[in-house]
């Protein structure tokens, strides 16, 4: 149900419709309230030309033609409905209205106290429908279809000619049959149906058999809402589809569209500023719970904290008993006798040097005065042309958990070196017990 003020303007006279109602009004009332208006007009020229040139000349274009080739009476109005450019030109989905009849729609619509947008049914018709696809409508005994595709556009229209169900079922058919091709390569699932306005359900069903005929399958349907007219039943997707299409296919000043637009936002805009404020307000209190409980642990771990550093404070100042330094100097002195165990140091050197070094003499430097660190002094030659040597044999040590320190040479002779080498861990084969 739509509770837009919806006024179809047809040959035969003015419809208001609002929510399950509709009902005839005098032509050009005076209005109260926000309103579309769809001009459903059987006299208006419609079609879809296509010209060579620039596409800003398109109105102009038009005019002429059909100003020249007498397809309206008297000066003509054109509202181009889509305009599609092609290599070379473009091409034009367009109505000429009676420049009279135009002229009055936009005055009558500036009068009124609330906004007042008109527009026409083929504006409705090709409304969101987009390449590679195609809607057919039904506005009374008229059929209209709109079919958009690589190639261009193109529009058909046919009117039955009679009351029967006979006159209707030829008009369905004479139109499909023209576009036969079309449709069917499009397929039902691009093909759209919908009855723009009709009281008579018999007349739909007779277009929809004549459609799936030529589609080989059933079109999508567009939903169409139930109107009470004066004891008849109308069908008709015209306010909900004149609603969806009237920022894009009103013929106002731009102006005027843009408030009628500016109007319907403020209400979800409202919602949705309620929401947002609902939420932050939400989010604030939940933040000032985590607030409360991380200041409470905070407050619970500087506790803790304070606790150990009392213990650690405690314990640092007890003095260790006098029993047991001599133990804790006999356990130093046998861990660095294992860190500095000559045998197993001679057996890592001797692997480590290779061929190209001669290790002349390996000396264990003691500690002397402040100076508490033990080192192995190693005197070298490596063969001449071999200085690599050098380089992978300093690598292999520094792996094996030694750092060296390059001093000078206790012989003279030529590639001599000599090193200092500090334990950094264990050394390889000295495990401690």
């Amino acid at each position: 149900m739509s509770a837009e003020h919806v006024y179809r303007v047809a040959n035969s006279g003015w419809l208001h419709c609002h929510g399950h109602q509709a009902q005839e009004v005098p032509a050009w009332p005076r209005l109260t309230h926000s309103a579309l208006v769809v001009l459903d007009l059987d006299d208006v020229f419609t079609d879809v030309w296509r010209f060579e040139g620039k596409a800003d000349y398109a109105p102009a274009l038009i005019e002429k033609r059909v100003r020249t080739q007498g397809l309206v009476d008297g000066a003509a109005h054109v509202v181009v409905h889509r305009l599609v450019k092609l290599p070379g030109g473009f091409q034009v989905f367009f109505s000429a209205i009676s420049l009279e009849l135009w002229q009055r729609c936009t005055e009558w619509a500036k009068e009124q106290a609330d906004h007042c947008l008109v527009m026409m049914a083929p504006g409705l018709l090709c409304h969101d429908v987009s390449s590679g696809n195609a809607r057919l409508m039904l506005s009374q005994r008229r059929l209209l279809s709109f079919v958009h595709t690589e190639e261009g556009m193109v529009f058909g229209s046919t009117q039955a000619l009679g009351s029967g169900q006979s006159a209707m079922a030829s008009a369905a058919q004479v139109l499909t049959a023209n576009q036969t091709a079309l449709l069917t390569r499009l397929g039902a699932d691009a093909v759209e149906w919908g009855t723009l306005w009709s009281t008579q359900a018999a007349d739909v069903d007779t277009c929809l058999t004549a459609l799936r005929s030529v589609l080989g399958g059933t079109p999508v349907v567009m939903p169409a809402q139930e109107l009470a007219l004066v004891g008849e039943r109308v069908q008709t997707v015209m306010p909900a589809l004149a609603r969806q299409a009237a920022g894009r296919h009103a013929l106002n000043p731009l102006v005027e569209t843009v408030a009628w637009r500016a109007e319907r936002w403020v209400a979800p805009i409202t919602v949705v500023t309620a929401l947002v404020g609902l939420v932050l307000a939400i989010v604030g209190v939940l933040v000032g719970q985590m607030a409360e409980q991380q200041r409470s642990a905070g407050l619970n771990q500087q506790s803790e904290l304070t606790v150990l550093q009392d213990r650690i404070q405690a314990v640092s100042t007890v003095e260790a008993p006098q029993k047991l330094l001599p133990v804790a100097e006999f356990s130093r002195t046998l861990d660095e006798g294992a860190r500095h165990d000559p045998v197993a140091f001679m057996a890592l050197l001797k692997a480590s040097a290779g061929n190209d070094i001669r290790i002349q003499r390996v000396r264990l430097e003691s500690a002397t005065g402040l100076a508490r660190i033990r080192a192995f002094r190693v005197d070298g030659v490596i063969a001449p042309g071999a200085s690599a040597s050098v380089t992978r044999w300093v690598s292999a040590m520094t792996a094996a958990g030694w750092k060296l320190k390059a001093v000078d040479p206790t012989y003279t002779v030529p590639g001599a070196f000599s090193y200092e080498l500090v334990a950094t861990a264990t050394a390889a084969g000295n495990v401690k017990p």
